[in-house]
């Protein structure tokens, strides 16, 4: 790509040829008018995950793969090593955002010159919005140090906090707050690498904006293996 990217989009995946193709139709339909990369990292599929990559045809779409099979914290460490946008926006295979998502969340990160700004999700099951009408805050708002550090508080006084500015995806992260404090992600855990690479993220965080409207979709799919069972099935902490 020419331009400058503005957002890099990073997407990890395993063994993920039921939702490749979702997942890469949502992001090249996105009502976004400026450059952005499409940053694919395969854990090591067995599967044919990569060739239904291969077949999508878009200039800002990249694809890197893993030796073998590490994890989400390494696949999104070496998205993150590879990213070149002013932005990095961290998205699930299994998930998909809304058309606007990221020309939303880039407007108020390009008006207000924030560090970080984040959204609501929905939760879906069984094609219900299991979060419907449940936000973080009452109204689109700022935030500053005094305000995340009580969002962390929260948490950890309360291990069932959900919400708010604690996380990874749903959210833009301005990627030099990540490079010049060289925060990644803890490879060694399979549960909880999104949210401890959040508490190393916010630490460094000036100011934030939260956005009142949930753009990023999360499916819940009780009967499905997930990257966290297989980790611990397979003995990782």
């Amino acid at each position: 790509m020419l331009e400058q990217s503005c957002i890099s989009v990073i997407v990890p995946f395993y063994n993920a040829k039921s939702y490749i193709k979702t997942c890469l139709d949502v992001l090249l339909n996105q009502d976004f008018a400026k450059p952005f990369e499409i940053i694919m990292v395969d854990d090591a599929s067995t599967d044919n995950s990569r060739d239904i990559v291969k077949m999508h045809n878009f200039p800002g779409l990249r694809l890197y793969s893993l030796p073998s099979n590490s994890g989400p914290a390494a696949a999104r460490n070496l998205g993150l090593k590879k990213a070149k946008g002013e932005y990095v926006f961290f998205l699930d295979v299994d998930d998909t955002i809304a058309t606007n998502t990221l020309t939303t969340l880039h407007s108020i990160a390009n008006q207000t010159a924030c560090d970080l700004v984040f959204c609501d999700s929905k939760w879906i099951e069984n094609s219900q919005n299991q979060r419907s009408n449940i936000f973080s805050y009452p109204a689109d708002q700022a935030l500053g140090n005094s305000d995340l550090i009580e969002a962390m508080r929260r948490r950890l006084h309360n291990p069932i906090s959900m919400g708010g500015p604690l996380g990874c995806k749903g959210r833009l992260i301005r990627r030099s707050i990540i490079n010049d404090n060289n925060i990644l992600f803890e490879e060694e855990l399979r549960y909880l690498e999104d949210e401890t690479f959040s508490w190393d993220m916010l630490a460094h965080v000036r100011s934030a904006r939260y956005v009142r409207k949930q753009l990023y979709s999360y499916y819940v799919r009780p009967n499905v293996s997930t990257a966290l069972s297989d980790g611990l099935n397979r003995g990782f902490p």
